[in-house]
């Protein structure tokens, strides 16, 4: 038995037959494609809404509401999935032309949900006005949200980095080292945050 059906019979016959409600179900089964893919496309989990869209011949909001869904219900510890996701997403971060905000493109819903969270915590302000998506955060707010929760030696490194970033001749100088640093900080800060939290900053990376 494959493991996807092994997994799939453990947790929907955990209760009993018939059991687990429809939504959970498709929870479930979409917590697996994630994890194993589907008609050999390999592991899903890396792959955009839309494409998964595509794959699986579903509307894209049904996607990522079951993506959200299956976070919520199938993928370990919140806290841990929510840091490890982030960390993805600010590994492949960018930064505006002038330097003052920071870019993620955020199509996963408990990510962006648990990052504009932290950021009203802590009072910072977000913006997503352009694109829901698109989520612009100060620096000074990204390190606010990071010091709660991440190794402060990679981040004092990264503070470094940053004040090296800004002082780039151009905006294409400085755009293109901060994608650098911000990697390297997501892939350090990883490693050092536990197993859970690295496990699914890999899986989100499509990482071994």
């Amino acid at each position: 038995m494959s493991d996807f059906k092994k997994d799939f019979l453990d947790r929907y016959l955990q209760l009993g037959l018939g059991s687990m409600p429809k939504s959970d179900v498709d929870a479930l089964v979409m917590h697996l494609l994630d994890i194993y893919g589907f008609d050999n496309s390999g592991p899903l989990e890396i792959r955009s809404n839309q494409a998964v869209s595509e794959i699986l011949k579903t509307p894209v909001a049904k996607v990522k509401k079951m993506r959200y869904e299956a976070a919520l219900k199938y993928g370990g510890r919140v806290e841990d999935q929510a840091k490890g996701r982030f960390l993805s997403v600010l590994s492949n971060a960018s930064l505006e032309a002038d330097g003052e905000k920071v870019l993620f493109i955020i199509e996963d819903a408990l990510t962006k949900n648990w990052l504009q969270g932290q950021l009203k915590i802590h009072q910072h302000i977000f913006d997503h006005s352009f694109n829901a998506e698109i989520v612009k955060v100060s620096f000074t707010g990204l390190i606010t949200v990071l010091e709660s929760f991440f190794d402060k030696e990679q981040i004092d490194i990264f503070k470094a980095d940053f004040e090296i970033a800004k002082k780039k001749k151009n905006a294409e100088e400085r755009v293109r080292f901060f994608e650098k640093i911000s990697k390297k900080f997501a892939e350090g800060a990883a490693s050092a945050a536990g197993n859970a939290v690295k496990t699914v900053f890999k899986s989100q990376c499509g990482l071994e």
